[in-house]
């Protein structure tokens, strides 16, 4: 595939990613909450399940016992979630920076753009009825930053094959 073809579907696929982001911040709060704990709750049963069903254990954990873990994991979770979604976009856009050939420092352009993104998707919040935080902001620029790390290391891994 022609590099050129390579940039338009990272493109694509970077725009996706952005209205993605775009639309979980947009959700209603309680409704997102909801349905963070409700999906936690799932993932609980069916693990729990198993466990019995395999014999680990001889009782399935009550439902008030499943609310309380989920309660103490939806935070960690949603956040784990925020660093994700911009690990996932740094990586996306410093293929795209590098396919571009813009003559720059790529790590740079992609840190900056991941910051003003995740301000702008902090302030978006603001107006919908959410909260927003500095916090979130640092979460997602550190989700890039360890992409940008990935991306890096893996690189200099490939290059070292290369030249073997």
């Amino acid at each position: 595939m022609n590099s050129k073809l390579k940039l338009i579907i990272l493109s694509f696929l970077i725009i996706i990613w952005m209205f993605l982001i775009f639309f979980l911040s947009d959700m209603d709060s309680r409704k997102s909450n909801s349905d963070s704990k409700g999906t936690i709750i799932k993932v609980i049963e069916v693990v729990d399940d198993t466990v019995v069903n395999v014999g680990l254990k001889d009782n399935p954990i009550n439902k008030e016992k499943k609310i309380k873990i989920a309660n103490n994991l939806n935070v960690p979770l949603r956040k784990l979630a925020h660093f994700s979604e911009y690990l996932v976009l740094a990586l996306l856009l410093i293929n795209a920076v590098k396919l571009s050939n813009i003559k720059c420092n790529k790590y740079i352009v992609v840190g900056i753009f991941c910051l003003v993104y995740a301000s702008s998707d902090e302030i978006h919040q603001m107006f919908t009825g959410r909260t927003s935080s500095v916090i979130d902001v640092l979460i997602d620029f550190s989700g890039a930053l360890v992409g940008m790390i990935i991306y890096y290391g893996y690189n200099k891994l490939r290059l070292k094959r290369v030249n073997r």
